[in-house]
């Protein structure tokens, strides 16, 4: 009986613990419809390229958590780099030419 009392308290300490981790954060670039950071805004965190929807391109903020991106002028992040975001929240509320981002993971 001992045993499976201590396999109990045992779950429940672990079901807690879980319960109470928080997910990891993701470095993101949001682009806005604009005009400015305002409005509509797509947000693009996964590993590898997005492409960046044509109607958001009225402003951008990166935020910085761990995964360097790079900003291309073409889709499918096909030839050079434009942009090599920093390690700091970057934020630009004018047009931008990108059209796709790659976030190094």
């Amino acid at each position: 009986m001992e045993t499976k009392h201590l396999a109990y308290v045992m779950f429940v300490l672990v079901s807690l613990f879980l319960a109470m981790a928080q997910p990891s954060q993701a470095s993101y670039f949001s682009a806005w419809v604009g005009p400015g950071c305002n409005n509509h805004n797509a947000r693009y965190n996964k590993c590898g390229c997005s492409n960046i929807s044509h109607n958001v391109h009225g402003g951008y903020e990166f935020v910085y958590q761990g995964q360097a991106p790079t900003a291309y002028n073409t889709n499918n992040c096909k030839g050079v780099a434009q942009t090599r975001f920093s390690s700091n929240v970057n934020q630009a509320c004018s047009n931008f030419a990108w059209k796709s981002v790659f976030i190094q993971c």
